[in-house]
């Protein structure tokens, strides 16, 4: 599960359990209690800037804001107990208004949420602070400085750290898109494309994808290829391109198509992702795609 999806599920029954399992703050998560949902505290507001900066200088993370966090028997930082917020969605609104000025630069795809308890109606705030290819984000708010997380704490960063940021290249960021395209007598067509979304032109680019719920019966594309022979029967789909690129446009490159029967036609395709090129992670993603609404004759 990726940290955004981690984000979307949080609710009141997750807040409650790392309480009571006291869970230990990590690189992606952190606890802290706050003043007052109105940020009026100059403390609250530099702490906020603080762990924007920190996770945003890493690998993102989430921050719960209503729970605090002490060190267990062992030394360790541990979720202890909930201090709920009497306003969570007016804290939601004042970290709204203080995003952009929380970093310089201001750091796209923020998000906070309020997590209510329906009992007390109160609750705390969740933010969810995205990994990317910016940076390095000053702290402002009071602090002027750049931070980084490191295990389950953030701190200043040291010149060597803001030396390799500030020469870090821009990265790619690819996307496949599966679009179906016509349907017959039980045989689909379905489109591949592939779309830079970063900023940075993409080498060495190539897929693997693994079909769930199909019969791969052609596949039609320069650099597309069925493997499925050399990966024990299973079928997949592989792309390689050694030699063009993809620029950093966020336009929709067709690769090919692949066409496809259906083993149970009542059930969505599945298609494990894996894609990859140089100079970014690997990402694994999946993609289904449901039963069509009806048959092209």
């Amino acid at each position: 599960m990726t940290l955004a999806e981690t984000f979307d599920q949080l609710d009141w029954a997750t807040i409650a359990s790392y309480v009571e399992s006291k869970q230990e703050e990590h690189l992606h998560l952190d606890f802290k209690t706050l003043r007052n949902a109105e940020l009026t505290s100059g403390d609250d507001r530099r702490n906020i800037a603080r762990c924007i900066s920190g996770f945003a200088n890493s690998s993102g993370g989430i921050i719960i804001w209503g729970i605090d966090a002490r060190k267990n028997s062992d030394g360790i930082d541990c979720a202890t107990a909930i201090v709920e917020l009497r306003k969570p969605a007016v804290l939601v609104s004042r970290l709204n208004t203080l995003s952009g000025d929380a970093t310089s630069p201001i750091i796209d795809g923020l998000r906070h949420k309020p997590i209510g308890n329906t009992e007390s109606g109160g609750g705390v705030v969740a933010t969810f602070v995205p990994e990317t290819d910016g940076g390095p984000y000053m702290a402002l708010l009071g602090e002027q400085r750049y931070y980084k997380r490191s295990g389950d704490s953030f701190y200043q960063m040291e010149h060597f750290d803001l030396e390799d940021m500030f020469g870090r290249r821009q990265k790619p960021n690819l996307e496949i898109i599966i679009q179906q395209s016509k349907v017959e007598n039980g045989i689909e067509d379905h489109s591949i494309l592939v779309k830079n979304n970063g900023r940075a032109v993409a080498r060495h680019a190539g897929f693997l994808l693994t079909l769930q719920n199909v019969e791969i019966k052609e596949v039609d594309g320069a650099e597309l290829e069925n493997i499925s022979h050399i990966n024990d029967g299973r079928s997949v789909v592989g792309w390689n391109n050694a030699i063009g690129v993809i620029h950093p446009n966020g336009i929709r490159v067709n690769l090919g198509s692949i066409r496809v029967s259906r083993i149970d036609p009542e059930k969505s395709i599945r298609a494990d992702v894996t894609l990859y090129c140089e100079g970014a992670r690997v990402v694994k993603t999946a993609i289904e795609i449901g039963p069509p609404s009806r048959a092209v004759s």
